[in-house]
């Protein structure tokens, strides 16, 4: 089996709550909306003041996702790792909980496949890094039913005594769109084309 490697870096990023659904007016009440630009249902939260949408039973803001910055090709049977990492400043935070998925992001939100969580610490930190100085992760193995959609990933953390944030309301959440490239399901051709002609 081949272990091959896929790094997250966890950066701020803004809810899309915060101007980015293009509805007319921002709602006052809290419930189910339609994002006129993507057709994809929100839910509005008057006391965020943030737009949600639904993965795994809980609301997860919108705006997590990002384009993949690589795309790394899997089969079943390979393991993949997913790392990530942050900058850190504070106290000592003991089990801290990374939720790592793998599945299809879509209209409706996430549809996870592959979910897998670590329990990791956090030592204090009291002058602010110029580095990561965090990280974390895990390692999963391709099963022989993953389908060629499941090519999108997302990891978040929460919890921890002091607490970082709730499971459904962490504010530290990053994924990515067409991370993966599942192969060895269906046949695949790719460039195909006449490589040359010639008079012999």
């Amino acid at each position: 089996m081949v272990l091959k490697k896929l790094e997250l870096e966890l950066r701020p990023f803004t809810a899309q709550g915060e101007g980015a659904v293009a509805l007319a007016e921002d709602p006052t009440l809290p419930g189910w909306y339609v994002d006129p630009a993507t057709g994809q249902r929100v839910f509005f939260d008057p006391v965020a003041g943030k737009f949600f949408t639904a993965a795994g039973g809980v609301y997860i803001p919108l705006g997590y996702m990002n384009p993949a910055p690589k795309q790394v090709a899997v089969a079943p049977g390979d393991r993949l790792m997913v790392s990530i990492s942050f900058k850190y400043t504070g106290p000592a935070v003991s089990g801290v909980t990374g939720y790592y998925c793998i599945g299809t992001n879509g209209m409706f939100g996430f549809d996870e496949k592959l979910v897998q969580q670590t329990t990791f610490s956090i030592p204090q930190v009291t002058t602010p890094p110029s580095y990561p100085n965090v990280t974390n992760s895990y390692v999963f193995t391709i099963p022989s039913n993953v389908d060629t959609n499941w090519d999108d990933i997302y990891v978040k953390i929460f919890g921890g005594s002091p607490s970082i944030g709730g499971q459904a309301t962490t504010n530290y959440l990053f994924g990515y769109e067409n991370a993966l490239l599942v192969a060895g399901i269906q046949p695949t051709i790719s460039e195909f084309k006449i490589s040359d002609f010639a008079k012999v």
